[in-house]
């Protein structure tokens, strides 16, 4: 038992020691479930408590520049398997305004890239799929591009 503790402590101490936080932004195009184009903007902030782990939130906004309009805040979980390539999967909610009509869902989806460091910055090509709960245009999806800067 007290070799099991010591092996639990020092596993979090060495999370500790390689924990970074990142902030940054994304720019992506966005396709819903009917294929119209919208831009998508948004904001995160991760604690990466593993060099292979991190965990953060976001906020993004989306609209068609017409009639749609959409924020979307939501957590998020990483992987880094491998050298910069990682998985992310997310959950939160999507608050839609189109043509002058409110409504409110509970989103799920995921991401796929690929950090590419140097020194401090970053910046991510990445793919993201959503899928927005009992909403008239449920699934979407978007490729775009982040970046961002580790303290």
């Amino acid at each position: 038992m007290k070799r099991l503790l010591t092996i639990i402590l020092m596993t979090g101490v060495l999370g500790l020691a390689t924990a970074q936080i990142s902030t940054g932004g994304s720019v992506d195009v966005n396709f819903g479930s009917d294929m119209k184009p919208q831009g998508t903007g948004s904001w995160n902030f991760e604690y990466q408590f593993l060099s292979i782990a991190s965990a953060g939130i976001k906020l993004a906004g989306q609209t068609d520049f017409e009639h749609k309009f959409a924020v979307t805040p939501t957590v998020f979980a990483r992987l880094y398997p491998f050298s910069g390539a990682f998985a992310e999967i997310n959950m939160g909610g999507k608050f839609n305004w189109q043509e002058k009509v409110f409504s409110k869902h509970f989103t799920m989806g995921g991401s796929v890239g690929w950090r590419i460091s140097s020194g401090r910055t970053y910046i991510e090509p990445k793919i993201n799929f959503d899928y927005a709960f009992g909403a008239k245009d449920p699934f979407s999806w978007s490729g775009g591009v982040g970046a961002g800067y580790s303290f």
